[in-house]
């Protein structure tokens, strides 16, 4: 509804939510909820049962009352989304029970959405930081933008901030932020933190001579150019630009404090690197105190 109480038409794909009945996956529901409400879309609740097979002595398969499983996902999902409606009820929420592998499940349910959208704990994860983890799964092997939820997260004012690095996947990330910032209603803040090159470690290679006065004014160069471009597209959109002299994981975990919704690429380059899934973007994906777009 706008500002003159005229509801907004549907528009575009939906919102898709990994929803488990865990309270991240609650805090996810309601951030695309609230999402959906401000852009005009709908959302589409998903449910992921495993298959229900039970193993015999004999190594034989069965199925282990499928039937009463199912009614038991869809009671949870009807009562997620009946919380939804009534604090959305602008919001047009589907709900879908699937049956299968957790993630190709996932990902083929946010093929083509809008965003596909979890909580940060959940959907099976006993562990906060693990190789197989479901959201670093996701967020890697996604064909479009994930957005991870924290479990305690709850609606603030702030920034859309972004993370730049002058990679290819950096720019998806700069260009969806802009976009979420235009409809949103929101500004952007763009920071890239930059370091002075240096060894880890025995044999890591380093180089012979730095100048941090030409790496910083080079980093200026990279922000600057990724903002230009975005500023003639959405004129609309307050930016901010932020260089900052730091790690990348503790510099974007430090902006996600007062920021709406943090962004970044799925992968980084160089030495301008900083956002690999794997590396950095593992620590901001489990550390950001605010929800977090991963961008391919």
């Amino acid at each position: 509804m706008d500002e003159f109480g005229t509801i907004r038409p549907l528009v575009g794909p939906p919102i898709v939510v990994g929803y488990d009945g865990s309270a991240a996956s609650d805090a996810a529901a309601r951030w695309a909820a609230g999402t959906a409400e401000r852009l005009g879309r709908r959302v589409r609740m998903i449910h992921v049962m495993p298959w229900p097979v039970i193993r015999s002595t004999s190594g034989a398969s069965l199925l282990a009352g499928r039937e009463v499983l199912e009614r038991a996902a869809e009671r949870l999902l009807e009562k997620a989304c009946r919380r939804l409606r009534s604090g959305y009820p602008e919001v047009a929420i589907e709900a879908e029970v699937t049956i299968g592998d957790l993630v190709p499940s996932l990902l083929r349910a946010g093929a083509g959405a809008a965003m596909l959208v979890l909580g940060s704990r959940g959907l099976g994860e006993v562990r906060e930081l693990t190789e197989g983890s479901v959201t670093t799964h996701v967020a890697t092997h996604a064909t479009g933008p994930v957005v991870v939820v924290p479990a305690g997260w709850s609606p603030r004012p702030g920034d859309v901030v972004v993370g730049v690095d002058g990679s290819a996947h950096g720019r998806n990330a700069i260009g969806f932020a802009f976009r979420f910032a235009e409809e949103a209603g929101e500004s952007v803040r763009a920071v890239l933190a930059w370091h002075d090159p240096q060894s880890t470690g025995p044999g890591d290679m380093r180089f012979p001579v730095t100048d941090p006065d030409a790496l910083e004014e080079d980093s200026a160069a990279v922000l600057g150019e990724a903002v230009a471009g975005q500023a003639v597209d959405h004129p609309d959109v307050k930016t901010t630009e932020k260089l900052v002299h730091g790690i990348a994981a503790t510099v974007l975990v430090d902006e996600s404090r007062d920021a709406s919704l943090l962004v970044v690429g799925s992968h980084g380059r160089g030495r301008l690197r900083g956002l690999l899934l794997g590396s950095v973007s593992r620590a901001v994906l489990h550390h950001a105190a605010c929800p977090i777009a991963v961008v391919r």
